[in-house]
């Protein structure tokens, strides 16, 4: 109930999104800023601050809702759990186009998350003198 009332103070304190007009908004944002999910929630892929840190940082959310909720974010959409269900119930309301958008968004930027890594790890094992990628592995 503590995090519930902390969520409405925020959201009553911030009306407008965390990005301001004088801020350059990332075009991939736009949608997660005018939903005003930024309200509370951060997406540090896309240089998004949330007005008011009261959620997690949404980057890596299409792995993380599933692993702390038990169900894809697709599902999580339709059926919120605990804070979320009273949010998207009555502050926030998606339209069915706009939550598949959100979905593909952090979709995109996990995939982009683990190209990073992925190419992380290659420059790593080249420099300390393990396999390259170009010899096999053993």
């Amino acid at each position: 109930m503590k995090a519930l009332l902390i969520v409405t103070l925020a959201l009553a304190a911030h009306p407008l999104a965390a990005q301001t007009d004088t801020v350059q908004v990332n075009p991939r944002a736009r949608l997660f800023v005018a939903s005003r999910c930024a309200d509370c929630h951060s997406l540090l892929a896309l240089k998004v601050k949330a007005a008011s840190d009261v959620g997690p940082d949404l980057t890596t959310a299409y792995v993380d809702v599933p692993a702390r909720y038990g169900v894809k974010l697709e599902q999580f959409f339709d059926h919120p759990v605990g804070v979320m269900r009273v949010i998207f119930g009555g502050q926030v309301q998606l339209q069915r186009a706009e939550s598949d958008s959100l979905v593909r968004l952090f979709r995109d930027l996990y995939a982009e998350h683990l190209a990073r890594l992925d190419s992380l790890t290659r420059r790593a094992r080249a420099v300390d003198g393990g396999p390259r990628s170009s010899e096999p592995h053993r």
